[in-house]
């Protein structure tokens, strides 16, 4: 699929990251651009998945998910990486995970509410999943920035 965007596509989507719950009306004045083109971009864009979906940004701390962990995860056979990551995509804690290079395969990012639900997660969740080799954890001891996406540049 070819991809086409322009200039007021990244400013809707901009102005949509900082704030996804403004009207038409407000989006209008903050991009320039009339109601009815910004209704019809807007839709383009959630067709062609430019735009995935509009969700809110949770803070996690307030519902007591204070623990973030990000897991380093290699796999017994390189065959099996695609079914380990769609396994590990499935559960709840999972926010973000990746194929990566180097000695291990996997990077998970991971949100929960304590030590005690994280060995939980590892043993009943990770430790059933067949193929992983090894698992190498980061707990964060503090998050200087967490954002859902980057700005887009014009």
């Amino acid at each position: 699929m070819k991809k086409s965007f322009d200039a007021l596509d990244i400013r809707i989507v901009n102005a949509l990251r900082d704030d996804a719950t403004i009207g038409y009306e407000e989006l209008s004045r903050k991009v320039k651009a009339p109601p009815t083109t910004l209704y019809q971009r807007i839709k383009k864009m959630k067709e062609n998945e430019a735009i995935r979906k509009i969700v809110p940004l949770i803070n996690h701390e307030y519902f007591n998910y204070n623990l973030t962990v990000f897991l380093l995860i290699g796999v017994s056979d390189i065959k099996e990486i695609e079914r380990i990551g769609k396994e590990l995509s499935k559960f709840d804690e999972v926010m973000e995970s990746h194929h990566i290079t180097g000695t291990n395969n996997i990077l998970v990012k991971i949100k929960i509410r304590d030590n005690s639900e994280y060995r939980q997660f590892l043993s009943e969740k990770v430790g059933a999943i067949k193929g992983i080799r090894d698992v190498h954890d980061f707990v964060t001891l503090n998050t200087f920035k967490e954002e859902p996406s980057v700005r887009l540049k014009i």
